[in-house]
């Protein structure tokens, strides 16, 4: 299919209403792939037209087709990008008198009845709502919803491939064809990433990657973070339009009336504490605007529109390739250029790190989950809700249909509903299966809404001091780092833990006033991937682009350049890993804090080290072992990881981390094999220690 064979309302509405004169190359590349019929996934930048690409062959069946409702399924993992996408569709639906409907929490229950009995022709809907009308409508209304269905568009796919409601989502993907008269086409919407080929995989049996192909240059600087120079460089953009992503909810009120106080600018504020009106209201002003300043934690990271942006500010480097192109790729879409500024605080490796990457374009990789048998253990309760009268057979043939329990067998499936049974989660009446009372007694509470509000949307822990919210940390450092009387910083501020709620992702503090040293936690976000760390390496040992120090200032290339010149001192090379026995003892492995947690793990274990601090770049504990200790330890790290018992070892750790409200209703085990896969990186480790040795240095010290 090709542009100029269009439906001619819909060539007549993209020239006269949208002002296109023609269309992207990934436009062009997404209509020939769809319109073969084939699920495709749409892999570009943020503000790259991609949702466009997949909306302009969906419209043109739509339209050419006659197709009855509802014709079309948009998923989102964010309310607020359901209600930014209705907004946007509606100019589409009006145009062609095609109805359009959200559904989420927020609709009222009067609108969501009406479209019951009479759909609308699109569907904006997130997991958490499409299955509980899996759960609680009928088969007959499932039908008049999903019967005539022909698409289903994934949008931020990336969002979900790694995380439990992804899990969900993809069976609830298999389990609606139940519904429909035929398979509907699958087309799934990226940001850019290192392996779409698996995303696709996730999404699809068979289908097709389309790649934005249209270069845009990115350009950017690395400066220092102080209070002048921040407003040094930004008052050189007034009058342009500048997003700026800051750590913590604590540092958007922060920098917020910073600005505001310091420059004659429009500024505007938006993080996930302020009420949804406000939220909106500022996204229209600034989207509505050609020069304002936006400050914003991560919450205007996916695809709401905000409009064309000339400049993305970070307060503090971006752990991960993927997050910085993300938030980077929401400028240049006028002219072809992204531009970027980050501002480090003691990160300069990272941020330079960071940059190097995406400039060659090695992204990290999407980690699909392994074997989810937690979210198996929720998928089959909910099944069983759904189907009138089902049997194991039903359940299991029905399930493995979806991509992400195709490692789960036969043997697998009967074991679990044996012990949910044993559990009296399940009950068997001759062919069919039941819930048990204990499905009732602890998922019943407020008409199963503990059942429907499946599974926190990361795995981040709300910081409050009394009723403020302060910020967020993320899961592996509360459980791995984090205990009752210690102290963090976060937004600048310390404080020192009075209570962590693991149940409900929340850690409760107070001012710390204490002198002593106090890990610095500050971005408040993910931990930084192995390739960015090891990346670092590369950078010490001088193995990178050295032209890229240009774009950094005096002070941050001054950091860089030093730790080079440690490490040339020190005779380091690839291959080698750092360790440095001092008052404390560290082990410089550079691979990322869910590696160097595992080891100071293991020899917490082997030897009852104490005093356990890590980094990105190195695993560092008080003990009493010399050199041979530490490299004989790290050489039998592959067998004692290995070893049968070495999950109930870190028994402490893992049984901190709830992960999700149905883990812990799994055999131990299996429970403990789950959190152990998400709070470290056993598979990083071993690549780590497979090519690199320990030697040991005297003067090396980050």
């Amino acid at each position: 299919m090709s542009a100029e064979s269009l439906n001619p309302r819909l060539r007549h509405f993209l020239a006269n209403r949208l002002g296109w004169r023609s269309l992207r190359d990934v436009q062009k590349s997404a209509l020939e792939a769809i319109g073969r019929g084939e699920d495709t996934l749409i892999v570009a930048p943020t503000a790259s037209g991609k949702t466009e690409a997949a909306l302009i062959p969906v419209f043109n069946s739509i339209l050419s087709e006659g197709l009855p409702p509802v014709s079309m399924l948009y998923v989102s993992p964010l309310k607020a990008l359901i209600n930014d996408m209705h907004s946007r569709l509606e100019l589409w639906g009006n145009h062609f008198n095609l109805e359009v409907m959200k559904w989420h929490g927020d609709v009222p229950a009067n609108r969501k009845r009406r479209f019951i009995k009479n759909p609308s022709d699109i569907l904006l809907i997130t997991p958490e709502s499409l299955e509980v009308m899996m759960i609680n409508r009928s088969r007959a209304e499932k039908e008049r919803i999903l019967g005539n269905l022909r698409y289903i568009i994934v949008d931020e796919i990336h969002q979900f491939i790694e995380a439990d409601r992804g899990v969900q989502l993809n069976s609830l993907l298999a389990r609606l064809e139940r519904y429909t008269g035929v398979r509907p086409q699958r087309i799934g919407l990226s940001a850019t990433v290192g392996n779409p080929e698996e995303v696709l995989n996730w999404m699809s049996p068979s289908g097709a990657v389309v790649r934005d192909t249209a270069e845009r240059k990115l350009q950017y600087r690395i400066f220092e973070l102080n209070h002048h120079k921040l407003i040094e460089v930004l008052r050189r953009f007034t009058g342009k339009k500048v997003l700026i992503f800051v750590p913590s909810r604590r540092d958007a009120e922060k920098y917020y009336n910073i600005i505001r106080k310091c420059l004659d600018v429009d500024v505007f504020i938006h993080h996930s504490s302020i009420n949804r009106d406000s939220r909106e209201e500022a996204e229209e002003r600034f989207r509505s605007v050609s020069a304002a300043f936006m400050v914003n934690t991560s919450t205007l990271e996916l695809g709401i529109d905000v409009g064309d942006i000339d400049v993305v500010i970070h307060i503090r480097s971006p752990t991960s390739v993927n997050r910085f192109l993300q938030r980077t790729g929401r400028s240049g879409r006028r002219r072809g250029l992204q531009r970027t500024i980050i501002f480090q605080e003691k990160e300069a490796l990272t941020a330079l790190s960071v940059a190097s990457l995406a400039l060659s374009g090695r992204l990290e990789d999407l980690r699909i989950p392994v074997r989810p048998l937690d979210i198996y253990f929720h998928q089959i309760l909910s099944s069983v809700f759904e189907l009138e009268k089902p049997t194991p057979g039903d359940i299991y043939r029905g399930l493995g249909r979806a991509h992400v329990f195709s490692d789960l067998d036969a043997d697998d499936f009967r074991h679990l509903v044996e012990f949910m049974v044993e559990n009296d989660f399940l009950r068997v009446h001759g062919p069919y299966i039941h819930h048990g009372f204990n499905f009732e007694k602890t998922f019943g509470k407020m008409n199963f809404l503990e059942f429907y509000t499946v599974f926190p949307p990361n795995y981040e822990f709300t910081v409050k001091h009394r009723t403020k919210v302060i910020g967020s940390l993320d899961s592996f450092f509360v459980v791995t780092y984090l205990k009752v009387g210690r102290g963090f910083i976060l937004g600048g501020e310390k404080w020192v833990v009075k209570d962590i709620d693991h149940e409900r992702f929340i850690v409760r503090v107070k001012p710390c006033t204490r002198d002593a040293e106090i890990p610095d936690w500050s971005s408040g976000g993910a931990p930084t991937t192995f390739e960015v760390a090891r990346h670092v390496y590369d950078i010490l040992l001088g193995d990178f682009d050295r032209g890229l120090l240009r774009w950094l200032d005096p002070g941050s290339q001054a950091r860089v350049q030093s730790c080079m010149e440690m490490a040339s001192a020190e005779g380091l090379d690839h291959g080698m890993i750092p360790v440095r026995i001092g008052e404390r003892i560290e082990i410089n492995t550079f691979a990322g804090e869910r590696v160097n947690a595992l080891i100071s793990d293991v020899f917490r274990l082997e030897h009852g080290v104490h005093g356990i601090s890590n980094s990105a770049f190195t695993s560092s504990f008080s003990a009493r072992l010399d050199y041979h200790d530490i490299e004989s330890t790290l050489r039998d790290i592959p067998a004692i990881i290995s070893e049968e018992d070495f999950l109930l070892r870190l028994e402490d750790n893992l049984d901190r981390f709830v992960k999700n409200k149905f883990i812990e209703h799994l055999p131990g085990d299996v429970a403990a094999h789950m959190r152990y896969s998400l709070l470290y990186r056993p598979d990083e480790l071993l690549r780590l220690l497979r090519d690199n040795g320990p030697v040991e240095v005297h003067d090396f010290k980050l």
